[in-house]
């Protein structure tokens, strides 16, 4: 009963903001709180939902963070310029306060048993708390016992504090702000948070084969993130050349599942405070998936894992999604006879201990398929006849084989085209 009081009496006064004067109902400001100065959570609003017909501030209350972020969620509005609402469990309205009310004004906040809790409007004056000219409201605090009808004021707290722009300047005995950041300034602390960390980009698109494609990760925080690792997801990740560009400094990633590959280490990339990096992504791997059809596009998420840098300890993720032209169809009709050159990525990629290499080719001419280690050696002849104009297919057998990456090259006449794979045991 006594942690119910307590969610009552935060939400009771929490934030009171939509209007002219008040600052934190709107998307992107935050309040930061903390408990005896060693436990800390931030609120922050960050978008705009109707419900029932009435529009309110989405916000999520990040509590607390060491390791990951955990977080819940509130619905909160303003209706003409003074009643504060909060939507409740079962999605009604509940009128929390109002800001016309005057000094004496009586309200309950909870109930435990027959004990009802309340505050009274004891004075309001005009402060500079982290935002200046600010109406602070100072609420004393009692209960009511409905059976006796006996009023009490000598309860612990006996005052709270509730600012105007900022909402509940403190809560309980230990509870109080520490800072807040309103229209992307930060007054006094506020520890960074993973939505100040963007993507320039909604979703990245590959058009075809051999696309590069762009985005920023831009910093907005006022503090260093490291960026930690990447991975892709899905059954049957896809594979990315990728480049980490920072001014003239270019870091080449070669990712496939994850980067860096073991989980105790750590890719260690800084991103300075108001800064960003250009993420470039190129010759991504567009193998076909088994359980997709050959002319869908590929649908693959990239996952990027940080740790601020401020002095505490936590990591969070961010999410980009990435897709991109189908992969052609590996069973050909050869009553079609191909109008270009065209040699197909092997499916499957990666694979183990087999794959089949697909092309087609206008001409006859003589061809060679050939497959070659990172170190550029030989490692197997696949085709080396001459062939009329058509479509074909070979089978790489890589049974003796250790894992890694290899490249299959093939020259048809005066055409040589290369692309890579993945041999994965």
């Amino acid at each position: 009963m006594k942690t119910i009081i307590l969610v009552l009496l935060y939400f009771s006064v929490l934030v009171f903001t939509s209007y002219t004067q008040t600052q934190i109902l709107k998307v992107g400001n935050a309040v930061q709180y903390s408990y005896e100065s060693n436990s800390y959570w931030i609120i922050l609003t960050t978008k705009k939902v109707n419900i029932n017909g009435k529009e309110y501030f989405e916000r999520k209350n990040y509590s607390p963070w060491t390791n990951q972020f955990n977080f819940t969620k509130s619905y909160e509005r303003i209706e003409e310029d003074s009643s504060y609402y909060f939507l409740t469990e079962n999605d009604q309205d509940s009128l929390i306060f109002n800001f016309n009310w005057g000094i004496g004004k009586k309200f309950f906040t909870c109930s435990n048993g027959n004990i009802l809790n309340g505050q009274r409007i004891d004075s309001i004056k005009i402060a500079d708390t982290f935002l200046n000219n600010d109406t602070v409201y100072i609420l004393k605090n009692f209960t009511y016992n409905i059976t006796t009808g006996d009023t009490d004021f000598n309860v612990i707290p006996e005052y709270n504090y509730l600012s105007k722009k900022i909402g509940r300047l403190d809560e309980g005995l230990w509870n109080y702000v520490t800072g807040t950041k309103v229209n992307g300034s930060r007054y006094g602390e506020v520890y960074p948070y993973p939505e100040e960390i963007v993507f320039s980009e909604d979703s990245l698109y590959s058009e075809f084969i051999g696309d590069t494609v762009n985005c920023f990760l831009k910093n907005t925080s006022d503090y260093d993130v490291m960026l930690d690792s990447i991975y892709t997801s899905g059954l049957f990740p896809y594979g990315y050349l990728m480049y980490l560009i920072k001014g003239n400094n270019y870091f080449f990633i070669n990712l496939f599942n994850n980067y860096p590959s073991h989980p105790l280490d750590t890719l260690n990339f800084r991103i300075p405070a108001h800064d960003s990096i250009l993420i470039q992504i190129y010759d991504i791997d567009l193998c076909a998936i088994c359980k997709k059809q050959p002319n869908e596009y590929f649908e693959d998420t990239l996952r990027f894992v940080f740790t601020f840098m401020d002095g505490n300890i936590y990591s969070f993720s961010k999410s980009i999604p990435i897709s991109g032209e189908g992969h052609p169809s590996d069973i050909v009709d050869n009553e079609v006879m191909p109008n270009e050159f065209v040699l197909h990525q092997n499916y499957p990629n990666p694979f183990n201990p087999s794959t089949k290499i697909s092309w087609q080719s206008p001409v006859g001419s003589w061809q060679t398929l050939k497959v070659f280690d990172v170190l550029g050696t030989e490692v197997a002849t696949l085709v080396n006849e001459y062939k009329d104009a058509g479509n074909y297919e070979a089978e790489f057998k890589a049974e003796k084989l250790s894992s890694g990456v290899y490249y299959y090259q093939l020259r048809a006449g005066d055409v040589v085209e290369t692309k890579k794979m993945i041999l994965l045991k």
